[in-house]
């Protein structure tokens, strides 16, 4: 039996990916500025990709949230976790460094947290089924 606090986290987590996907994807002219990156036709068109990679990894979420069986979930948690690792490690980068203002901040911890969840539930499912 899977953790009954797993799908409401992946629930969670397959909004907040779909919500950003959506945004990035249709307006990112609108949303690039708000992290001091200039709008310009390259940043656009690489926020529409990023946009394109969380739609499809958010759709992932949303109907693998209720599987039961451990093995299928235990490869989308190890998938995610390095995925937020390396978004970790590239908004912080990106933020300190001034590439992106105060704003990335916001990337920094939305990224954190996830993790944080996919790593509890990947440890904890990992302990119980062995």
């Amino acid at each position: 039996m899977v953790d009954h606090k797993l799908r409401p986290f992946l629930w969670i987590a397959a909004i907040i990916t779909l919500f950003n996907g959506v945004f990035y994807t249709l307006i990112p002219q609108y949303v690039v500025p708000n992290y001091g990156i200039a709008a310009t036709e390259g940043t656009a068109l690489g926020f529409r990709f990023l946009g394109g990679a969380l739609l499809t990894f958010g759709l992932i979420l949303w109907f693998q949230r209720k599987l039961q069986v451990w093995e299928p979930l235990r490869g989308l948690l190890i998938g995610a976790s390095v995925g937020n690792i390396v978004g970790v490690i590239v908004s912080l980068w990106a933020t300190l460094t001034s590439v992106m203002n105060g704003g990335g901040w916001l990337f920094v911890i939305t990224y954190a947290v996830l993790l944080a969840g996919y790593l509890y539930f990947l440890i904890t499912g990992s302990q119980k089924h062995g």
